[in-house]
């Protein structure tokens, strides 16, 4: 069975996807209830968010703070209609990107810093290496990226993760690119591609099961 494009699966469920992700708003240890506990907010932050989906992470942020702006960026068009309406009122503060965060120019020191909730697990260590590479180039000296994600428990699992997309992907004779699939890092080597992107801390602000938010700062 052929890989599902990130673009296409997200299309495909953005219609149901916030009653999938609804609790994570409200339990007590829900990732995001635990992603708003640890963003660092002051005044006037503009923010980037890297795979923005339907926005409900952005909300509570938004609902705290008057003065935060952010850059929502998502491959998915139809997510990002749905982000439109559950954002409805904050448009004045919300610029909604329709690209793969990958190609997105981040410019330099431009952001106060970057939230990801839930969109980075896809990813392997090179992709991801690259990205926060760029990322950091464009979050302003002291800014921060929040990231909040699965991860694998050992390293076996993540190994067998990578190998068993990369079988599939041999099979069925697709190219490299951004497919819809788990291939989780472990928190310990998260961290480790954080730093050497050139990210001067990184602090595990919670974790629970193959959860966990990271918190790194330029």
């Amino acid at each position: 069975m052929a890989l599902e494009k990130m673009d296409i699966y997200y299309n495909s469920v953005a219609e149901t996807y916030d009653d999938r992700v609804r609790r994570a708003t409200t339990d007590e240890d829900g990732y995001i209830v635990r992603m708003a506990a640890a963003f660092p907010m002051k005044e006037n932050l503009n923010i980037i968010d890297l795979g923005a989906g339907t926005g409900l992470q952005l909300k509570p942020l938004l609902e705290k703070e008057a003065t935060l702006r952010a850059t929502c960026v998502d491959c998915s068009g139809k997510m990002l209609a749905r982000l439109k309406k559950n954002l409805a009122d904050y448009s004045d503060r919300v610029q909604v990107v329709s690209a793969d965060f990958f190609d997105h120019d981040f410019g330099f020191e431009f952001y106060d810093g970057a939230t990801a909730t839930m969109a980075l697990h896809y990813y392997s260590e090179a992709q991801k290496l690259q990205l926060y590479k760029n990322l950091r180039v464009g979050i302003k000296k002291d800014g921060f990226f929040l990231l909040t994600d699965k991860f694998a428990p050992t390293q076996n699992y993540q190994d067998f993760c990578r190998s068993e997309f990369e079988r599939k992907r041999t099979e069925a004779r697709q190219p490299e690119g951004h497919y819809y699939t788990f291939t989780p890092l472990t928190v310990a080597n998260e961290a480790a591609l954080l730093f050497k992107a050139g990210f001067a801390e990184v602090q595990v602000c919670w974790a629970k099961s193959n959860t966990a938010v990271l918190l790194a700062t330029r």
